[in-house]
């Protein structure tokens, strides 16, 4: 009797040690109220997640936080997104913050995602894990060129909602793949 006492005291104590933990993870947030988060270096590439504009729009959306360290250019998209769907938003600054998390949508209710993974993967990653170019990020909602379109049907079909291929009419107007002005540029 004595000892499930002591032990439901320390599983109580795990549990808020736990949830303390996760606080000072999610910028002040415990993980069950957040909808989805990002890293700093993933917010830094000044690459626009739709995933978590999609979850900005989320009818279970009520914030958006976002570490007060991360450079203004970086951020502002998100900024603006939430200005235009009138999300409330809040720039944060804490010291005892841990980890890399620079922006979590929130939820005023608790979720059911303790197991759920709800830091998002690089939006580049998608694409690099099955070999392809980082390239395809800035060519997703555009139009692509033949030899990317069939790669990217190759190697990763289920993305290919996210592209069109370019026709004989837009090569000869002179429009360029998205892909290859990125590859480009890299070299």
């Amino acid at each position: 009797m004595v000892d499930d006492i002591i032990k439901e005291r320390e599983k109580a104590k795990l549990h808020f040690l736990k949830t303390q933990t996760e606080k000072l993870i999610y910028l002040g947030e415990f993980k069950e109220n957040v909808l989805a988060a990002l890293d700093k270096s993933e917010i830094e590439r000044n690459l626009i997640h739709n995933e978590i504009k999609d979850y900005m729009r989320d009818s279970r959306a009520v914030l958006l936080k976002i570490r007060r360290d991360i450079p203004f250019e970086s951020i502002k998209p998100y900024i603006d997104e939430a200005e235009k769907i009138g999300l409330r938003y809040t720039l944060v600054d804490d010291i005892t913050f841990r980890g890399n998390i620079g922006l979590v949508v929130v939820s005023q209710d608790a979720l059911d995602n303790e197991n759920k993974e709800v830091v998002l993967e690089s939006a580049t990653k998608v694409y690099t894990d099955v070999g392809l170019s980082e390239g395809f990020i800035y060519g997703e909602g555009h139009k692509i060129c033949p030899k990317h379109y069939k790669e990217l049907k190759a190697k990763l079909p289920e993305r290919l909602d996210k592209f069109q291929e370019m026709n004989f009419f837009d090569r000869l107007l002179g429009k360029i793949c998205p892909i290859d002005r990125f590859e480009k540029k890299e070299r």
